[in-house]
């Protein structure tokens, strides 16, 4: 057979609150790369973070993060950066409507000035700005723009959905920029027309692999470009119903090892 390129989000489709893959999906992935399957990280995480996740699912594996903007493929490591504009704009929307912004770099994690606003343990895990020393925080649009070489994309919480509504619809002004979900309290963001799928496309064509030998697993409203690309797109079943909704296929959620259950059955 032919090898697959397999993609995989990592928060809610690979690991949950205990961030640690089981055993049964590390299993699952190590035989079928075994049998020559290739396999990909693809997650919303910057670099260092996705990097120490993917460590931990298979040591190697290569890595699509921050949403697409940053590819590290056999240690090889490209990114896109957000212009100053863009920045600026994230910066003023932010604060007219209280939210809390959150940059990211290939090797760290810029924060605005602190907003009263508390994240959940899963927002948390998304930013991944747990170590203090690689955290910096932004006081000014000057400030902020000055870094505007290293950051490639950003995440925007904010717990009341109306105004984080109102917050998508004014960041929305801004066309360099492209807005997806991966939870209900956030927006994320990335410079217009780079996403997950746009990164797979870009490293299947750089691998030589077929589109028609793709599958990629998700479960939030940032994976739906990826599972509309590749040939076999699987929503966790814990996903949210619009990824539900647009996918073919299905599988069982991430309690019940999902992808190592889907992957045992397609190639069995």
């Amino acid at each position: 057979m032919s090898p697959y390129a397999i993609f995989m989000d990592i928060d809610g489709t690979l690991v949950g609150r205990s961030q640690v893959p089981s055993p049964a999906t590390k299993a699952a992935i190590a035989k079928y790369r075994t049998a020559g399957h290739q396999f990909f990280i693809a997650t919303g995480r910057a670099l260092f973070s996705a990097r120490a996740m993917a460590d931990r699912i298979a040591p190697g594996l290569n890595v699509i993060c921050a949403n697409g903007s940053v590819t590290e493929i056999a240690g090889e490591v490209a990114g896109i950066r957000l212009s100053p504009h863009a920045l600026a704009g994230i910066y003023r929307v932010a604060k007219q409507f209280g939210a809390r912004a959150t940059l990211f770099t290939e090797t760290g994690v810029i924060s605005l000035e602190d907003t009263p606003i508390a994240v959940s343990r899963d927002a948390s895990h998304r930013m991944a700005g747990e170590d203090p020393s690689r955290n910096m925080t932004m006081h000014s649009v000057e400030e902020l723009c000055a870094h505007a070489p290293e950051i490639t994309n950003g995440i925007i919480f904010h717990p009341d959905p109306a105004v984080l509504a109102r917050t998508r619809q004014a960041l929305s002004a801004y066309t360099e920029l492209d807005l997806s979900s991966s939870n209900v309290d956030n927006i994320e963001i990335t410079k217009h027309g780079v996403n997950k799928a746009s990164a797979i496309r870009q490293v299947c064509a750089q691998l030589e692999i077929p589109l028609r030998r793709t599958m990629a697993f998700g479960d939030g409203s940032n994976d739906l470009q990826m599972l509309t690309t590749v040939q076999y797109g699987v929503a966790m079943g814990n996903a949210n119903a619009e990824v539900m909704a647009a996918t073919h296929y299905h599988t069982l959620d991430l309690d019940h090892d999902g992808v190592a259950h889907y992957l045992h059955d397609f190639f069995k």
